[in-house]
């Protein structure tokens, strides 16, 4: 019976490969201003889950017959002026969350597998909590965590907070974002333009931890650059792509998925050429997107981290 559902979903996948491309016309990128990033500023990926999946769910006209793997992260930032988390991964709640709200249909399309919380990880660390959070977006599995940190100020874009009040599963689960305890703050992009941004919100203002918007999938998304103090810079992407080949083609997402999780598909697939046109203008950029184990792993995982 597996056998014979996965080759449903792989006679699926190849059916909807024939859903066309959109041209690909990648802008001409900026260079990113010089910063002097101050010591200790660094970052170490949580992961706090996994999964996975074939390649063709996570781009378009990706393989049929290779998997990939998937990761759930939190970005812990510290800064010697605070510490954040950019996302939050599955949480403590997530089996109840995932469990008694996510669609049917749904739960086998996003299963997550060893969740282990940033919470229980900052903790057998040692290391303090958060003193706010940044998401990238409000989806479910990028706020799942968001209440075991009450603590915390929950730090969005006010079109995705609007977002969030009125998303509804698979998107959004709304226990975790309707928790009374949550210390919400919508902020505006009311900074100058970097690059090809033209706003951005310097976190700590001195352009080591800068948010810049990629709406799109969904209408308040955020990336976050930093930039330690090597020089080396790192740009967050959440899911304006899935899989690093969505930038190198590039290429959006797989159709199916892009009409199940993308708000604005057209929006989203400029979002990527943005985004890889940023690369190809400064070629030591190093772009993480949310879910790519693959990219991850040449970063490495808490505790380790990267900068300081």
């Amino acid at each position: 019976m597996r056998k014979l559902l996965l080759l449903i979903v792989i006679a699926a996948l190849a059916a909807w490969r024939l859903w066309p491309v959109p041209e690909v016309r990648i802008p001409t990128g900026e260079a990113l201003p010089v910063v002097d990033a101050p010591a200790g500023t660094r970052f170490a990926l949580i992961r706090t889950g996994d999964a996975t999946t074939l390649e063709a769910m996570t781009v378009a006209n990706g393989s049929l017959f290779h998997l990939t793997r998937i990761n759930h992260v939190a970005v812990l930032v510290e800064h010697p002026n605070g510490r954040l988390l950019f996302d939050t991964g599955l949480g403590l709640k997530v089996d109840q969350q995932f469990g008694s709200e996510m669609s049917l249909w749904a739960k086998p399309v996003f299963a997550y597998a060893h969740a282990n919380p940033a919470a229980t990880q900052l903790q057998a660390a040692g290391l303090a909590a958060p003193d706010r959070i940044f998401l990238s977006h409000a989806h479910w599995d990028h706020a799942s965590a968001i209440v075991d940190f009450p603590q915390a100020e929950v730090w969005v874009p006010d079109a995705e907070r609007s977002a969030a009040t009125r998303g509804q599963p698979p998107a959004y689960l709304p226990s975790q974002l309707n928790d009374a305890s949550t210390r919400w703050h919508a902020f505006t992009f009311s900074g100058p333009a970097i690059a090809d941004f033209d706003a951005s919100f310097d976190v700590f203002g001195d352009g080591s931890v800068v948010l810049l918007p990629l709406p799109g999938h969904t209408p308040g998304s955020s990336g976050l650059l930093i930039t330690v103090p090597d020089g080396h810079r790192y740009f967050f992407i959440g899911d304006t792509v899935w899989n690093h080949l969505g930038l190198e083609r590039p290429a959006p997402k797989f159709s199916v998925s892009s009409l199940i999780v993308d708000a604005d598909r057209a929006a989203t697939f400029a979002a990527v050429l943005k985004v890889r046109a940023l690369q190809d203008a400064n070629p030591g950029l190093i772009v993480v997107p949310a879910h790519d184990a693959s990219v991850h792993d040449t970063i490495g995982y808490f505790p380790t981290f990267v900068g300081g």
